[in-house]
């Protein structure tokens, strides 16, 4: 399993309203199609998030600052993705509330 398979079904099973998209290239095959996006309905950001194999390390960006930030593991790919978001804090309410 790729890293990236691992990431997209951890962050959907943390939120399940999460969507995921994938960039439609005009080159299939020539085209770098390893671009996701991230919107969830909690938040006014999108996350995007590139690695051309599918594999560790991501690049990170957000249309909410200007950060580019290259991440190296799965685990600090879902928490940047959710932290881009807004939703790791939403998350760390929820279950403190619990």
């Amino acid at each position: 399993m790729r890293d990236i398979d691992q990431i997209e079904r951890t962050l959907v099973e943390l939120y399940p309203a999460l969507k995921v998209s994938q960039l439609k290239v005009v080159h299939p095959g020539a085209d770098d199609d390893g671009v996701l996006f991230f919107t969830h309905p909690a938040s006014r950001s999108e996350v995007q998030l590139e690695a051309t194999t599918g594999n560790c390390p991501f690049v990170l960006e957000s249309d909410s600052d200007n950060q580019r930030l290259v991440l190296t593991t799965v685990e600090a790919v879902v928490e940047g993705v959710a932290a881009k978001l807004g939703l790791a804090l939403a998350r760390q309410a929820s279950d403190s509330g619990r």
